[in-house]
């Protein structure tokens, strides 16, 4: 099941990739695959703020803008890393968003879901996901929910650290996908450059591009120590055999 419906995302991703002009359309992607109304997708920063990454119409812009300026709603609550979800927002208990819920039904909206965007620990921001109906999401979109949240965590990696849809895509159809190894690399890199997890990953899958490497033989050599990052110059290093630390 699960294979099927990523090979449903990838299909989507390549169709709506090539009617673009702006490369693959994230949102879009997502409401069309969650057969929903729309979605939207936040970046979470440092410091805890949203940003708005991509809507797939205006009425998922202007629920952005809503929750980016009120400070509330689903996005803003997945963001913080918790999935949450208003199935009918006519009932008046049916969130503790006093201020998103009454806007929100104004622009037609009347269940919104919320989904965390992150890669293991590393938390990149928040998928929202919106129908102009009532009603909950069923067992089969729940989980679909996950796996595009999921997509899309890989997605945002893949873009800040300057790959291509076309690599995205080929990346998530074939057997890289982010392991324990690559976690482990990207903690040893983020002691060694005094960084984030999430800016280790980022610099990971950059230099892996870079040097036309596979982000796990990349991951391998930072584990062996057989590479390591020099956070004084900003270059990384091959280190001579007989220098590594024994395992």
């Amino acid at each position: 099941m699960t294979t099927q419906r990523l090979l449903d995302i990838f299909t989507l991703m390549e169709r709506l990739g090539r009617e673009s002009s702006n490369g693959i359309e994230l949102c879009g992607v997502a409401a069309e695959f969650m057969s929903l109304d729309g979605a939207g997708i936040a970046l979470v920063h440092d410091g805890g703020e949203l940003s708005s990454l991509c809507t797939s119409n205006e009425t998922a812009k202007a629920l952005m803008e809503l929750e980016l300026t009120l400070g509330e709603g689903p996005t803003v609550d997945a963001g913080r890393g918790d999935a949450v979800a208003a199935a009918n927002l006519i009932e008046a208990g049916a969130s503790h968003w006093n201020l998103y819920r009454p806007e929100a039904l104004a622009l037609g909206v009347r269940a919104v879901f919320g989904y965390p965007v992150r890669l293991g620990a590393v938390h990149f921001g928040a998928l929202n996901l919106f129908r102009c109906s009532p009603g909950p999401l069923d067992t089969d979109q729940a989980t679909d929910a996950y796996l595009m949240a999921s997509v899309i965590g890989r997605a945002i990696l893949t873009y800040q650290a300057g790959g291509s849809a076309d690599r995205l895509v080929g990346e998530l159809n074939g057997s890289s996908m982010l392991d324990f190894r690559i976690h482990q690399a990207a903690g040893m890199l983020a002691v060694q450059g005094s960084m984030s997890v999430r800016d280790a990953l980022v610099s990971l899958r950059a230099h892996a591009f870079g040097i036309g490497c596979p982000l796990s033989e990349l991951a391998d050599r930072v584990v062996t120590r057989s590479t390591r990052y020099a956070p004084e110059t900003g270059k990384w290093l091959l280190e001579p055999e007989n220098s590594r630390d024994p395992q």
